[in-house]
């Protein structure tokens, strides 16, 4: 698990933002932290979907990655500006100097997850990852050099869990932890009606 200073974890942090690859789990996980700590909910890719009418895919193969990247970097800023969320990222998005406003505004959270277990938990929808394609066969060498590319982005995050072989609820439990370990008072601070 990553080390944070407490003084910067705890300043201005008012959102939880998970980071990983897709299909480490971040919307599964993020919904079950949300209900159980009575956080708000937000996936960026539904929000990327709301602001365009297009899902994630649609703007990739019709304006391509970087309109897409364009267009994820302003729902991050306009999400970000809201307390008290958990919000899934796309797994694209990565701790760059560009977005130090995630780590202003929140505490960020790297799920990690074994290629083996993100190829198998992948091949579920293989439709459904257009940075994938549709060749099974290409998958586990595009997932490797994609994950191999992030992987120190991710890392940058204040916490890091491996999520490889935890269910959902698993996961859900072990960031409240996390989060609880670094500042025992980040959820009272902000839900005392809970």
């Amino acid at each position: 698990m990553a080390q944070a200073d407490k003084k910067t974890f705890t300043r201005g942090m008012k959102n939880i933002y998970l980071l990983g690859f897709m299909g480490a789990g971040k919307n599964s996980a993020g919904r079950r932290l949300a209900g159980k700590t009575g956080l708000a909910f937000k996936d960026t890719d539904a929000e990327v979907k709301k602001a365009s009418d297009l899902s994630a895919a649609d703007i990739i193969s019709k304006r391509g990655l970087k309109a897409f990247r364009r267009l994820e970097d302003s729902v991050l800023k306009d999400v970000s500006r809201a307390d008290n969320q958990v919000v899934a990222m796309g797994g694209g998005v990565t701790l760059t100097k560009k977005r130090g406003f995630l780590t202003r505004t929140g505490v960020t959270v790297y799920l990690a997850c074994s290629e083996r277990e993100l190829l198998k938990r992948l091949a579920e929808a293989p439709g459904s990852r257009p940075l994938l394609g549709t060749d099974p066969e290409k998958r586990p060498a595009l997932i490797s050099r994609l994950l191999k590319s992030r992987r120190p982005y991710y890392e940058r995050a204040y916490i890091q869990i491996n999520v490889s072989f935890l269910t959902p609820a698993q996961t859900a439990a072990k960031i409240e932890a996390a989060v609880k370990k670094h500042d025992k008072n980040f959820f009272k601070a902000r839900y005392k009606d809970r």
